[in-house]
């Protein structure tokens, strides 16, 4: 299922998980309408940048968690968006680590690649 490739909904996903001040619902709605390459990435970049084995990654691990809960067809979606040539792309030339701190510049680098 296709949806938007809006860099500013995938970039507000992205922090709002990662920061917080963005409940389940809100999130959800905001990962339903995002192109699964683009759900693939947040889930990713989240799930590398704060690996479960860093007790600070906690809080956003349980907004990853709560995402999943209030959506459950999020896990089918990241997986779909990461079987897309844009992602194969992206993990081929890039790493989601050389993008910490800038998940923004990454989300817009993927835009870009999917829109060309």
């Amino acid at each position: 299922m296709p949806g938007t490739t809006d860099a500013s909904t995938a970039i507000r996903l992205l922090n709002g998980l990662e920061f917080g001040g963005m409940e389940a619902a809100a999130a959800r709605t905001l990962a339903e309408g995002l192109d699964p390459v683009l759900v693939f990435a947040v889930v990713r970049y989240l799930r590398e940048i704060h690996p479960a084995s860093d007790p600070a990654a906690g809080p956003v691990l349980e907004r990853v968690i709560a995402l999943t809960k209030a959506w459950p067809g999020l896990v089918s979606r990241s997986k779909e968006g990461e079987q897309d040539p844009i992602a194969g792309w992206f993990l081929s030339e890039h790493s989601f680590p050389e993008f910490k701190g800038r998940g923004d510049e990454m989300i817009e680098l993927i835009v870009e690649k999917l829109e060309s």
